[in-house]
This record gives structure tokens, sequence and C-alpha cells, in this order.
């Protein structure tokens, strides 16, 4: 069997766009990073790669081990509250 996207990823392409929106310079959180996230084709799990502002072509599941070629997915926003890094 092979898992599906979750309801709400996006493509690619509209993913980094707007990923990029939300921590460029004048975007909604400037200076925040992003994870993106995938649904393992193979087992389901939802995961989350940990390189900041990075999107691979492929992800490695934590639960099974195997690798899924990352189509669609979400993201999660990291920012610091009350200072800069």
């Amino acid at each position: 069997m092979k898992y599906p996207p979750r309801e709400g990823d996006l493509p690619r392409e509209e993913l980094v766009r707007r990923a990029e929106e939300i921590i460029s310079p004048k975007g909604t959180y400037p200076g925040a990073t992003v994870l993106f996230k995938f649904t393992c084709e193979h087992c389901g799990e939802r995961c989350t790669l940990q390189d900041e502002n990075t999107l691979w072509e492929e992800g490695e599941c934590f639960a099974c081990g195997k690798k899924t070629k990352i189509e669609f997915g979400g993201f999660t926003i990291h920012f610091r509250i009350g200072g800069r890094r």
C-alpha cells in the first residue's frame, strides 16, 4: 500500500514559495526558520526533515527507515520570541 500525502499538503513548488514568503527578510517572520514535513509513502508516518530551510528531494522515515520522494508536504515555523539568534 502506498500512503498518500496528508490533506492540506502542498506541491513542492508551492511549499517552497510559501516558506520563502514567511522567512524572507521582508516576510511574515523574518529570521525564522522552517522545517519541512512529509508523509512516508511506506508506513504513513509524518516525518520532519532536520535541516533548517532545506527541502530535500527525498526523506528517510524515522519509523520504518525507508525513503520517500518528497513531492508534497508541509512545514513548521520556528522563531525566537524576544530577540534575535
